[in-house]
C-alpha cells in the first residue's frame, strides 16, 4: 500500500477514513500545503523582535517602558530569556548592546491587520492597533519600519499570564485624557492593579500663583508648570493600572510637554472649573474643599482613597536636594505610603546611579494640605529649581518621566504590600 493511500471502512452505517503506514499525516501535510499557505509560513518562520540599545543608565524597567511595554514579571522574563546570552544572569544593560526586546515584528500584507497577525480576536487587534498608533506618537518612532507592525509578545500569545488578568482596554476616563495633550490622550491600560482605588493629584501653585521661580540662562523655570507636568505624567501612568485619577489643579492648553523649558501662564482652574483665588489662604481651603467632597462621594465604592500633593521647593541655590516627602503625622496610612515611595526612590537611583547615593527624607508636618485633607496624604518636594543640578531634574524630560514612573511604582509597592 502506498504511504497516502487511504481505505474506507464501513462500520455501523458510518463511513471512517483510516490512515496506514503514516498517511493520514502525509495527507495532512498535502492539504495544509495547497490550502494553508500562510499558517504554513507561519509556523515555519521564526519570530523576529524589536532589537534596541539603552540609553546612558537605563535598566530594563526603563528600556521596557520607553517602548511602552509594562514592566510586569512576564514581559521581564521574557526579556531574560530574550538576552540571558548577554546579561550572564545579570541585570545591568551595557549601552553599547543591542537587545532583544519582547515585541515581535510582523509585515503589514497589505490587506488588513487580522490578515498580518493571523488572529480573529478582536481584542487583540484593536490592542494591537492602538500599541502602534502610540509608537507613532513616541520618541522611538523613527525606529518603525513604515511597513511594520509591532506587537508586544503577550498581547499575541495567550497562554501568557498577562492574559489571565482582565484584558487592558481603553480607559474610562476620557476627560481626564484630554488634559494629558494630543500627543498622549490614549492611554492604553497595561493591567487592573489600581482598579478601585481613587488617587486625588494635588499640583502645587498654579492660576495667579506660580510658586517658586528659578532662573536658568536667562530663561524663567516656573515651579506651577513643572510640579504640573511631574503631576501629569504620574497620572496617566496611574491610569495605565486602572486608577481613578482626579487633577485637583487643571490647565485645558498644557498637557505633557516635553520641552525643556515650560511656558509660565495664568489659566489653570481647580478641578470643576473653579476659578483659583490670588489669597493663599483661600486658594488652600479651596483644594482640601475639592478632595474631601470628591472624598465623601466615593466613600464606600473606592477600596482606597489618597492624596499626592507635588511641589517643586526653593532654596539657596548651592543646595541641592533629593525628592524628599512628609507625611501627615496622625495617619498611620500616610506614613507608610511615603516611606514606601522613599525607598522605591532611593532603590531606584542605586540601580541607575549607582554610587551617587540618595539624601531623600521622610518626615511628618503640619502643613495646610497635610492637616485639613481627609485621604491618607503624602507631600512630596522634588526638586530645588534654583540649584543648577536639581534643573535637570526638572527640563529633562526623560528625568521627569523617571520620577513619575518610580512614584507610580511605589504607589503599587504600598498597594502589593498592604492593599489597603
Amino acid at each position: 500500500m502506498r504511504l497516502d493511500q487511504i481505505s474506507v471502512i464501513k462500520k455501523n452505517g458510518v463511513s471512517q477514513a483510516v490512515a496506514r503506514q503514516g498517511g493520514f499525516l502525509f495527507a495532512l501535510w498535502i492539504m495544509a500545503t495547497l490550502f494553508c499557505p500562510v499558517i504554513m509560513a507561519q509556523v515555519s518562520s521564526p519570530p523576529v523582535y524589536v532589537s534596541a540599545q539603552p540609553l546612558p543608565s537605563e535598566g530594563i524597567y526603563g528600556i521596557l517602558r520607553r517602548y511602552s511595554v509594562p514592566p510586569t514579571r512576564p514581559y521581564l522574563q521574557k526579556f531574560r530569556e530574550l538576552n540571558q546570552d548577554v546579561l550572564n544572569g545579570g541585570e545591568r544593560l551595557q549601552i553599547d548592546f543591542f537587545y532583544h526586546l519582547p515585541i515581535l515584528i510582523f509585515e503589514y500584507d497589505q490587506i488588513g491587520l487580522r490578515t498580518t497577525l493571523g488572529i480573529e480576536d478582536e481584542l487583540v487587534l484593536i490592542r494591537v492597533q492602538e500599541y502602534n498608533e502610540l509608537i507613532k506618537t513616541s520618541t522611538i518612532a523613527a525606529e518603525k519600519g513604515e511597513n511594520q507592525i509591532w506587537a508586544p509578545v503577550f498581547y499575541i500569545e495567550s497562554e501568557s499570564e498577562e492574559r489571565a488578568v482582565a484584558r487592558p482596554q481603553s480607559t474610562a476616563q476620557p476627560k481626564l485624557n484630554v488634559l494629558f495633550g494630543e500627543k498622549y490622550r490614549s492611554v492604553p491600560i497595561i493591567d487592573r492593579r489600581l482598579e478601585g482605588y481613587v488617587f486625588y493629584l494635588d499640583s502645587g501653585h498654579g492660576g495667579p500663583d506660580p510658586g517658586a521661580i528659578g532662573e536658568r540662562q536667562g530663561v524663567h523655570l516656573y515651579e506651577d508648570e513643572y510640579a504640573y507636568d511631574f503631576t501629569l505624567r504620574l497620572a496617566r501612568q496611574l491610569v495605565q493600572h486602572s486608577a481613578t485619577v482626579y487633577l485637583i489643579v487643571q490647565d485645558k492648553n498644557d498637557g505633557i510637554r516635553d520641552q525643556a523649558v515650560l511656558k509660565g501662564d495664568r489659566d489653570e482652574r481647580y478641578y470643576g472649573d473653579v476659578r483659583i483665588s490670588s489669597q493663599t489662604a483661600t486658594r488652600l481651603k479651596k483644594r482640601a474643599e475639592i478632595i474631601n467632597q470628591l472624598y465623601q462621594q466615593n466613600a464606600g465604592k473606592a477600596k482606597a482613597q489618597y492624596t499626592i500633593v507635588l511641589h517643586v521647593d526653593s532654596r539657596s541655590n548651592s543646595r541641592r536636594i533629593d525628592l524628599f516627602y512628609y507625611y501627615q503625622r496622625s495617619n498611620e496610612k500616610s506614613r507608610r505610603l511615603a516611606s514606601l515611595l522613599h525607598q522605591r526612590v532611593k532603590k531606584e537611583y542605586a540601580e541607575h546611579q549607582p554610587g551617587r547615593g540618595y539624601s531623600g527624607t521622610v518626615s511628618p508636618r503640619n502643613l495646610f494640605m497635610l492637616k485639613e485633607v481627609v485621604p491618607a496624604t503624602v507631600y512630596i518636594e522634588v526638586a530645588n529649581i534654583r540649584n543648577q543640578l536639581d534643573q535637570d531634574r526638572l527640563m529633562i524630560v526623560n528625568n521627569r518621566q523617571a520620577v513619575a514612573n518610580w512614584l507610580c511604582d511605589g504607589i503599587m509597592d504600598y498597594i502589593r504590600k498592604y492593599g489597603e
